[in-house]
């Protein structure tokens, strides 16, 4: 049955924790109404991570190549260091959470070093209360490396690059492991990151392998440094890069928004949308993931400032070189980790994201026709639009799950976005939990004439 838009703001929802007048919203105006299952969620500690990170910096480098058998210095040192810091959350989490190394000999194709070597990622994984097989990973790598990407004894401190994404990781876990939320979440340290991805590739394919459903992996790599190479410091917002193999709508893309939708529940922080993979000629973790088939996405500073990436610790020409901790910011480092924990602590908590999106233009006015999927546990359902030349959602409508009538085969319900023209715009759904909580959007296809057309052409 087709339940026209224009009447879903007078329909109770008591259900959901938003009043009839918020039901058909800005974004931003239901982004905080939604924040009501993360409120009570504290800011990550600066002095906390400021601690981890100056513990990891104390162990002069992390490089896989490294010592493994000293007590204060190498990589050795520094996965007991993590997994003691893991464990530290274990009896907050009632015992539920586990903590565990992950090894594995990998191939290296970097020049000079060995054909192989031993990689160990530090991970705690916080299973899920009512739907575990559905998992979201936060993620750092804790190697490090100086001017000679081969060289493992000499000091490579890793302070931003990327002890700060690692020490995220280490917060976002201390922040969640006291609650329960349905699906299971893994805060893991990568290993092996500057040789070529090596640790999140052992990761990734472990968990492809083994038929893991991810929902979503947050690569937080180099978020601790905010003053430019022009002088300027630049603090209130994250690049938040992401991978698409069309368009602008893959699973990865929706994750990314899903930060973005976060970030407007957080006064003077924001996320910037990048729509490209990564850097312009560089990689990171989230790379693993996306080839692995999973949604995923890299979080970085605003701008880098290179003499803190790979570098030997020198004097220039009177300018100090070396990714040490005196030029980390903690604060922001902190801001980094609060976006983290919101967003997993509310995708974790939502229902899944609708698997069944269909749109078809009305015929007789300028209104969309959206086809959804119904989903076990979801409460509403948010039909959002934005133009396609837009980069985030500009529209929104709630409707409650007891306002769509679900069935046929694929156990769908139709809804009428009115006055809204399919011709100029790009719809998605997400579903929507009873204290709130949303899922990633699921986009509608695009049209696909352009092809039929040509595979018409070939077949003559």
């Amino acid at each position: 049955m087709v339940r026209p838009g224009a009447g879903v703001v007078s329909l109770a929802f008591s259900s959901v924790a938003f009043s009839a007048a918020l039901l058909c919203a800005a974004p931003q105006d239901a982004a905080r109404a939604g924040a009501a299952a993360q409120a009570a969620l504290p800011r990550a500690s600066a002095a906390a991570i400021e601690a981890d990170l100056r513990a990891l910096v104390g162990f002069g480098t992390r490089h896989v190549l490294s010592p493994v058998d000293l007590p204060g210095r190498g990589t050795g040192a520094a996965r007991d260091f993590l997994e003691a810091r893991f464990r530290d959350c274990v009896e907050r989490s009632g015992g539920r959470l586990v903590v565990e190394r992950q090894q594995g000999q990998v191939a290296v194709r970097r020049q000079g070093m060995p054909a192989e070597c031993t990689v160990v990622n530090v991970m705690a994984t916080l299973p899920g209360t009512s739907d575990p097989e559905r998992v979201y990973v936060v993620a750092g790598h804790y190697d490090s490396r100086n001017g000679n990407g081969a060289d493992g004894q000499g000091d490579a401190p890793g302070a931003n690059d990327d002890g700060s994404g690692t020490c995220v990781a280490l917060e976002v876990c201390r922040l969640l492991c006291a609650r329960q939320f349905p699906a299971t979440i893994v805060f893991c340290a990568d290993d092996g990151e500057e040789q070529g991805l090596l640790g999140s590739a052992l990761h990734a394919k472990a968990l492809a392998e083994r038929g893991v459903f991810v929902d979503g992996m947050l690569g937080n790599d180099i978020v601790g440094n905010t003053l430019g190479m022009d002088g300027e410091r630049r603090r209130e917002y994250l690049r938040v890069f992401s991978y698409a193999p069309s368009g602008n709508d893959s699973s990865g893309r929706s994750l990314a928004r899903a930060l973005s939708w976060t970030a407007r529940r957080m006064d003077g922080f924001r996320v910037q949308l990048v729509f490209r993979g990564d850097r312009y000629g560089r990689g990171g973790d989230h790379r693993s993931f996306f080839e692995a088939g999973f949604p995923s996405v890299r979080c970085t500073e605003p701008r880098e400032d290179f003499s803190r990436q790979h570098q030997d610790l020198v004097m220039r020409e009177g300018k100090p070189y070396g990714d040490v901790v005196e030029f980390v910011d903690f604060d922001y480092v902190a801001d980094v980790a609060t976006l983290n924990a919101l967003a997993i602590a509310e995708l974790a908590s939502a229902p899944r994201a609708p698997t069944l999106v269909r749109v078809e233009g009305a015929r007789d006015a300028y209104d969309t026709f959206v086809d959804v999927g119904e989903i076990e546990g979801a409460s509403a359902y948010e039909f959002v639009w934005r133009a396609t030349t837009a980069p985030d959602w500009e529209g929104a409508l709630l409707v409650p799950a007891t306002a769509l009538e679900f069935g046929g085969r694929n156990a769908s319900a139709r809804q009428v976005l009115k006055g809204v023209c399919i011709d100029d715009v790009v719809v998605g759904v997400r579903s929507v939990g009873a204290d709130g909580s949303r899922s990633r959007v699921t986009a509608a296809p695009e049209p696909d004439a352009t092809a039929f057309r040509a595979a018409a052409t070939r077949g003559r």
